[in-house]
């Protein structure tokens, strides 16, 4: 307690020390406050080989690590705007992928997490919104409006002149595992795989053969052997999300024609995102406000520590309709995801996320100016 007591105390002990202010006549130590968590005893099943040994809560919840960095600011005299470049009701997850043959041990970084906002230095494309169209209830849940599978796989920019892309032919209710108009996915960075509704299944087997050119092609996740090249010929997914209104009505969500993330960017086959199935199916309309989010084999097919060569796709197909789908840390993987709360929405960017990379880059940055 006696270390605590004081931040000469705290900095003589290198615990707790904050990083700076946001006022010249109080000075802010914006990460000193005392956070109020739960202790974990037990731990049980697949949790006893991780990593970590514990959860950071960043849903929109009372508790959560954000929130009570947000109270902490507010009870000390933060309003919105007093900094331009930092809002305690943000944060951004960037997942990097390490290959198989890494030395996992403790302390080994596999990302970068951004408070107060999102690190441009950390992207490859300009970021976009979407829509989180349950603001209030505390998961961060975009509306998934329709998929397409891209030949060749690779990131979002790549493709070539009008690359082709097949479309998963399914209404939004089946897209988002429910009823109605009003629900979505949830984007949980404590989940490790993505779940997406049973029913969904068919079509996207029917896409994926399309895709593959293969008639006889079966998505499945049973291991399979595939070399590198084999990996790389496997299809890009195309999540085609709702994307946030007031973003486009304040001006912060990018123009089309100049973000690879909307749909209306001339990179992108707009006549074949655009158009329906032609056996009218599929009912969403896709606009081209609608954001991207693109998953390259890399990212949904897992090697195998013990079995090199040997991939599981993990992507599954597995809830019943009515639950809740998830698009899990494997769909996060490899773009900065801004959870940006208070205005009610979730932003994409491809990324790297390699923070060693960052800080060479950063410090390269520094060198210039």
């Amino acid at each position: 307690e006696h270390v605590l007591s004081s931040p000469d105390r705290r900095e003589e002990f290198g615990v707790g020390v904050g990083m700076g202010d946001i006022s010249d006549e109080k000075p802010f130590d914006w990460m000193d406050f005392r956070l109020k968590f739960g202790c974990q005893t037990e731990l049980k099943g697949m949790f006893n080989s991780q990593l970590e040994n514990g959860i950071m809560g960043m849903d929109n919840r009372l508790g959560s690590f954000w929130l009570q960095l947000y109270d902490h600011y507010r009870s000390n005299g933060y309003k919105k705007g007093d900094d331009s470049d930092f809002d305690p009701a943000q944060f951004a997850l960037c997942y990097d992928r390490r290959p198989p043959t890494f030395d996992l041990e403790a302390g080994v970084g596999s990302g970068q997490l951004t408070l107060g906002g999102s690190d441009p230095l950390l992207h490859r494309t300009t970021m976009v919104y979407a829509e989180n169209v349950t603001p209030l209830n505390g998961w961060y849940t975009v509306r998934l409006k329709a998929i397409f599978l891209r030949p060749n796989g690779g990131p979002i920019w790549a493709g070539g002149t009008d690359p082709e892309y097949f479309r998963v032919d399914a209404s939004e209710e089946i897209l988002n595992g429910k009823p109605g108009d009003k629900g979505g996915i949830i984007v949980d960075s404590g989940t490790t795989d993505t779940y997406l509704a049973e029913r969904l299944k068919p079509a996207f087997d029917f896409a994926f053969q399309k895709a593959l050119g293969d008639p006889t092609a079966e998505y499945h996740n049973d291991p399979i052997e595939l070399s590198p090249d084999d990996l790389e010929l496997l299809p890009t997914i195309l999540f085609v999300l709702k994307g946030h209104a007031k973003s486009i009505v304040d001006g912060s969500q990018p123009d089309p024609s100049s973000a690879v993330g909307m749909v209306g960017n001339p990179k992108h086959n707009r006549e074949m995102l655009l158009r329906k199935h032609p056996n009218q199916q599929t009912i969403s309309d896709i606009d081209e406000n609608d954001i991207i989010v693109a998953m390259p084999p890399r990212h949904y097919m897992e090697e195998s520590r013990a079995y090199p060569g040997v991939y599981v796709s993990r992507i599954y197909f597995t809830e019943r309709f009515g639950a809740q789908d998830i698009f899990g840390s494997n769909f996060i993987m490899g773009h900065d995801v801004l959870f940006d709360s208070r205005n009610g929405r979730v932003g994409f960017a491809e990324s790297h996320c390699n923070h060693q990379q960052y800080l060479s880059d950063k410090d390269s940055l520094l060198l210039t100016e």
